[in-house]
């Protein structure tokens, strides 16, 4: 048995205005917390305002973590705008996607599509439990940037 993965990535052109951070705390079956890990990719400081993506922030960057054999874990996603829109229109500040994917046991076993405030950015806790070893899929390598 492994622990669990986790990845969140982006497509949107603007994802390197945001910093993200992954923090897990993990928890055996007593929920006595037996490990913490994080990752964290950072562009830029918040309020540094650079008008254009960094030369070495690839503009597809993803960002993972793994964590140590674990029952269950509390997942917390931040996702921190160092730079706001250059555009007040809300037609053109709409939320966009970030892809968030979960495995064990070197299963994918929960995606999901999170909807991120461009002027907000998002804080999110997850407990996430030790899946059934049922309707997995194989989870594919990632890179982290």
């Amino acid at each position: 048995m492994k622990g669990f993965s986790i990845e969140i990535a982006s497509r949107f052109d603007g994802w390197w205005r945001y910093n993200a951070v992954l923090m897990c705390g993990c928890f055996d079956d007593k929920d006595e917390r037996i490990g913490f890990v994080s990752a964290e990719s950072h562009v830029a400081d918040v309020g540094a305002g650079p008008a254009e993506r960094p030369a070495d922030i690839a503009p597809d960057r993803s960002l993972a973590l793994e964590t140590p054999l674990c029952d269950h874990l509390v997942l917390y996603v931040y996702i921190i705008p160092h730079t706001l829109p250059q555009d007040n229109d809300i037609e053109s500040t709409k939320p966009f996607e970030l892809d968030l994917k979960i495995a064990c046991d070197g299963r994918t076993f929960r995606r999901e599509q999170l909807s991120i405030n461009q002027w907000s950015g998002i804080s999110l806790e997850l407990r996430i439990d030790r899946p059934e070893a049922t309707n997995t899929e194989p989870a594919a390598k990632s890179e982290q940037a």
